[in-house]
């Protein structure tokens, strides 16, 4: 699946994500036609979170303000797993590709750990930081749900196979001594995960985002939801064991139905490349980008974390050289 996204105006845009699928399909005819030779993927994850919204909005404000090199094209997956795939294969075929995912999966990718044991991927590339992003275990206030422990014989939608969401989930609930084999998982997506839980068909789902998710603001404008803590020992616990995973608060009356400030696991997110990817695509992209934050930061509330002074921000795995080369001369990185 394949958008190109070239939204001429971003001022005054407050909920880019609702536009963006709704309005993707009507634009679409509009977009002047490009050679397949001089565009660029630029993988995120599906609709419905933050990381969706932004990259769309990094792709928007490059195609937007570059005057040289190929265009950007946004392309929605099923989650890391997927983006890591396809970086491996286009490295081995030398052909650039831009992704956004989160630094722990990287770092796991780049040193062959976990999901990708035996299948280390050492062409990994860092080109810059993107935000910081929080698990929502989402529930409704009647589903009796109040800790992890309690998703033992439930439905849950943990996100796309293979997605930091999904990942980050079974990570948690492993530490509350739960499997798979404990609970149904459903790998569903953002607009399913929601409407299942809306309609009683889930118990309770993942979403992962920064502040304000969507979906969640969504889900609790017509239902009394709950998002389900994460006792402290265990944030710490995974937080000093897994490179890239933060401690982060969800906080009170940010959303309806959130009285008091709730205890999260979170990760930092950021923007990869492979080792083959030509250096000025990737100069080229942190110049246009930074050269013009303004714009990126109409995009959304989060966008604003992204800076000169956070652009390293929890990347664990070495950055591309055209990117240590622009981090430099910018004075993000020394």
């Amino acid at each position: 699946m394949e958008e190109v996204i070239t939204i001429e105006n971003m001022k005054g845009i407050r909920c880019f994500a609702a536009l963006a699928v709704i309005f993707a399909p009507m634009m679409l005819p509009f977009v002047a036609p490009v050679q397949a030779a001089e565009v660029v993927p630029f993988m995120t994850v599906s609709a419905g979170g933050t990381a969706f919204v932004l990259g769309a909005g990094m792709v928007t404000v490059t195609n937007k303000y570059s005057t040289s090199g190929p265009r950007l094209v946004h392309e929605a997956t099923s989650g890391t797993l997927e983006m890591v795939r396809k970086l491996i294969a286009a490295e081995k075929q030398k052909k650039p590709v831009i992704a956004m995912f989160g630094a722990t999966e990287g770092w796991d990718a780049y040193r062959g750990l976990r999901d990708y044991e035996g299948k280390a991927f050492p062409g990994l590339r860092s080109i810059c930081y993107n935000q910081d992003m929080a698990l929502y275990l989402v529930v409704t206030a009647k589903s009796g749900i109040k800790s992890y422990a309690d998703l033992k014989g439930k439905r849950v939608a943990i996100g796309g196979p293979g997605s930091t969401i999904a990942t980050t989930a079974l990570v948690i609930m492993q530490q509350y001594g739960i499997t798979k084999k404990d609970f149904s998982p459903f790998y569903y997506n953002f607009r399913e995960m929601i409407d299942g839980v809306a309609d009683g068909s889930l118990d309770g789902g993942f979403i992962g985002g920064a502040y304000p998710v969507a979906g969640v603001t969504e889900i609790s404008t017509t239902h009394d939801v709950r998002i389900v803590p994460v006792d402290e020992n265990v944030l710490d616990k995974i937080v000093k064991e897994r490179p890239g995973y933060i401690k982060t608060v969800i906080k009170a009356k940010w959303y309806r139905g959130t009285d008091q400030d709730t205890p999260v696991l979170g990760w930092t997110s950021g923007v990869h490349t492979h080792s083959a990817t030509p250096d000025p695509i990737v100069y080229n992209f942190l110049k246009t980008l930074f050269g013009h934050l303004p714009d990126f930061y109409e995009i959304h509330m989060s966008a604003k974390n992204l800076s000169k002074e956070t652009a390293t921000r929890g990347m664990h795995v070495p950055f591309h050289p055209a990117a240590e080369k622009y981090l430099k001369e910018i004075g993000a990185m020394k």
